[in-house]
């Protein structure tokens, strides 16, 4: 019922509610094309321990056996992995690798794969950016990850290498948050659009029932107006006034 009574309502104040809606779609359109498209690159490495193992000799000199301290518990990788991904979620560190005050962000972590795993995704307002924010976040995983055994004092032959799994991808254009944006826009234009039309029909439609209770009130005054002049009796006024004679008696 309401449904349909929002049709006829549509239907007969289009004139309102068309212009509205045409305002509205190109307050969308604006919308869309004022914000910025986001372009998304993403890359992949993954840790490997050393083809001679975790231990090196070191011949009469020294200790018999040197080992790489990162690979010498369970889950080395792992945790290696982990280490890294931690650091270089440091917000001081962001932003030494994106700038201060850019739109360029970034996201590192395992992808939620299993094994030692190094992902990382950038969003950035070009797709070169994006693309060298990638390279520049694996690059920066990899130094740590050296800068890391070398402060351990593991031999060099012991280190853990990362390898890539997936180079920096072909930024592609995020065009989610536009779209949800102009929609927004989009609805609310919709809803002005009924509103106006609401209102226009609920001021016609008072105006309408002004004018219908003035013309009852004049059409009365003017009846009684007809029937004063006709000399009938108005309701609520007084009739004609009898006059009584006395009768005088025959005198006999």
């Amino acid at each position: 019922m309401d449904f349909w009574k929002t049709i006829r309502v549509l239907l007969r104040r289009w004139r309102v509610a068309v212009p509205v809606f045409a305002v509205s779609l190109g307050l969308a359109a604006a919308v869309y094309v004022s914000v910025h498209t986001e372009w998304e690159s993403t890359g992949t490495i993954v840790l490997a321990s050393p083809t001679d193992g975790a231990k090196t000799n070191a011949g009469n000199k020294g200790p018999v056996d040197q080992v790489n301290p990162l690979l010498a518990f369970d889950a080395s990788l792992n945790t290696s992995a982990t280490i890294i991904i931690q650091k270089l979620q440091d917000p001081a560190l962001m932003e030494q690798l994106v700038g201060t005050n850019s739109k360029t962000t970034y996201q590192i972590g395992n992808g939620q794969l299993t094994g030692p795993f190094i992902v990382v995704v950038a969003n950035a307002r070009s797709p070169e950016e994006a693309k060298g924010t990638v390279s520049k976040v694996l690059d920066r995983a990899k130094a740590e990850l050296k800068q890391s055994q070398e402060a351990l004092k593991a031999p060099a032959s012991t280190f853990i290498t990362p390898q890539s799994v997936i180079d920096p991808t072909k930024p592609e254009a995020k065009i989610g948050g536009k779209v949800r944006f102009a929609g927004i826009a989009l609805v609310l234009g919709f809803i002005a659009s009924l509103s106006s039309a609401y209102m226009v029909e609920s001021v016609s439609q008072s105006r309408k029932k002004k004018r219908t209770r003035e013309e009852a009130v004049e059409a009365w005054q003017h009846h009684g107006s007809l029937e004063a002049t006709n000399g009938t009796p108005v309701a609520g006024g007084a009739g004609e006034t009898m006059r009584m004679h006395p009768i005088t008696p025959k005198s006999s």
